[in-house]
């Protein structure tokens, strides 16, 4: 009988355990979840639409963009495509001829934020479009030619506008900065040119910081399923606010996607607006996080900040004394964890405004100003080389300790060869790297132009074969149009 009461007590026990741990996990009881969704679907959809664009590349052969929704070359989603649906060749198969003019086509998604048919979408999806053509509705056989009326490379953001007969249904924009890890979500889109579709899931993380172009903001990170010509489709909140657009995914991952945050849309429509195109503030300098390593190898008094790996002539930065190797610590008061901060202040920054930096030069603090100018369009950032570990291109001389690489004097001609763009009219340029050398494992390339090692300047390939030294090193490169700082160690090399 004991045993029974004591059973009965424990019994009560777990129930108001439950109850309390039900009621301090805030639980809210009798949701249908499937409901929430499907009430979603009914209000999002309507404002969603279907974008087709098309673009005509000339000389470019080996490009067929067949598939139903086929990103084109210039959307974050085309990788993602290929390693599942393969590379494409040409109009027959790969290899056959191609014509030196074709029209390539491609699928997207937007939303309508406006009655007079104002849509958000991505710059990729009509970046270069001769012809853009939206579809209200999946059903729909009628298509609206779309106009430009402002677009911005550096936040992936457009806005297109269609003339309707009636005023559109439109979305509400939420706010970004309340959004939490862990609340459901849901994507709205065009996957894969197979209509209006809505996928739900959580927001898996914030301030994403991932690798596209230009992209030095903070994305929003969900697990809602999202695909090629997902691209400028809204993510939205159980609320029925949009508090993302579609922009990216992992391609290597299930369940990685990436939005851009609503509230830096919001920023942006009011210019795009009126303007077309965003005003963004321009310093002059390529920057990089301050790292471990190059707290060792440089002796840095701070972990925080952005170490300066160029400064373009004649840039504001250039006028302010900016050096390379300066660590800014902060603008305007502003203290700076890494280099995503400066390069947001500064975009943000009105042209022509003066802002205030604090930097560190070889362990002595300097403070100086700078005036803002607008960013040139010739200094957007352009995509690295591919992969040339053991690409050759002519004679040179191999550096010391076995390290697996030779190097050359830049001339024109080499950089031709090379394929380099706006090269410098001095310096050494990496002419071939043997696989799993030093070299190689330090993530050196053919192609790449060593500016300077251990802080010492190079012109010439004798020069930088003279600064390597046997130990640590520290190469400052220029690939492409983006400088990198390399850290090498031939302390065990033969």
């Amino acid at each position: 009988m004991t045993k029974l009461k004591n059973l009965k007590f424990n019994f009560l026990i777990a129930i108001l355990v439950i109850g309390t741990f039900s009621s301090a996990m805030g639980e809210t009881k009798n949701v249908d979840l499937s409901q929430i969704f499907i009430d979603l679907g009914k209000k999002i959809d309507p404002a969603v639409v279907n974008i087709a664009t098309t673009q005509i590349l000339r000389g470019r052969p080996g490009s067929n963009f067949g598939y139903p929704g086929m990103p084109m070359p210039n959307d974050p989603f085309r990788q993602f495509f290929e390693e599942f649906m393969g590379p494409q060749g040409g109009n027959g198969g790969p290899g056959m001829p191609q014509p030196p003019e074709e029209k390539v086509q491609s699928l997207g998604s937007g939303f309508i934020i406006e009655s007079s048919g104002l849509i958000v979408t991505n710059n990729h999806v009509i970046q270069g479009a001769s012809d853009i053509q939206v579809q209200l509705t999946e059903s729909s056989k009628k298509t609206y030619k779309a106009k430009v009326v402002g677009a911005d490379k550096r936040t992936d953001i457009a806005l297109i506008k269609i003339t309707a007969e009636k005023p559109l249904p439109f979305v509400t924009l939420g706010d970004s900065d309340k959004v939490q890890t862990g609340e459901w979500v849901a994507a709205f889109g065009n996957p894969f040119g197979y209509g209006h579709s809505e996928t739900k899931g959580i927001i898996s993380s914030k301030e994403r910081s991932i690798e596209l172009e230009n992209a030095s903001y903070p994305f929003l990170q969900t697990d809602a399923s999202i695909n090629p010509g997902n691209s400028g489709g809204p993510l939205v909140n159980t609320s029925g606010e949009v508090i993302g657009v579609n922009a990216a995914i992992d391609a290597r991952a299930q369940g990685i996607g990436f939005a851009i945050p609503i509230n830096i849309v919001k920023k942006l429509v009011p210019q795009l607006k009126t303007a077309g195109r965003i005003v963004h503030g321009f310093l002059g300098v390529g920057i990089a996080n301050v790292d471990e390593k190059m707290i060792k190898q440089f002796r840095l008094q701070t972990d925080h900040g952005a170490i300066v790996l160029s400064v373009s002539p004649g840039s504001p930065a250039d006028k302010a004394g900016i050096r390379n190797y300066d660590i800014i610590t902060s603008i305007n008061g502003k203290e700076l964890d890494g280099a995503r901060d400066l390069t947001n202040i500064v975009a943000e920054a009105a042209v022509g405004s003066m802002i205030s930096i604090n930097l560190i030069r070889e362990g002595r603090a300097v403070t100086t100003k700078a005036k803002i100018t607008e960013r040139p369009d010739e200094i957007a950032q352009a995509q690295g080389a591919g992969d040339n570990s053991d690409r050759m291109a002519g004679p040179g001389i191999n550096a010391p300790y076995n390290l697996g690489m030779t190097m050359a004097d830049l001339s024109p001609q080499l950089a031709r060869d090379l394929e380099l763009q706006d090269a410098p009219a001095h310096g050494a340029v990496i002419t071939g790297v043997k696989q799993n050398s030093l070299s190689d494992q330090a993530g050196l390339q053919a192609g790449d132009i060593i500016l300077d090692i251990n802080k010492k300047p190079v012109r010439t390939a004798k020069e930088a074969s003279k600064n390597l030294k046997k130990g640590a090193n520290s190469l400052r490169i220029l690939r492409g149009q983006t400088t990198l700082i390399v850290f090498m160690d031939s302390a065990n090399a033969g």
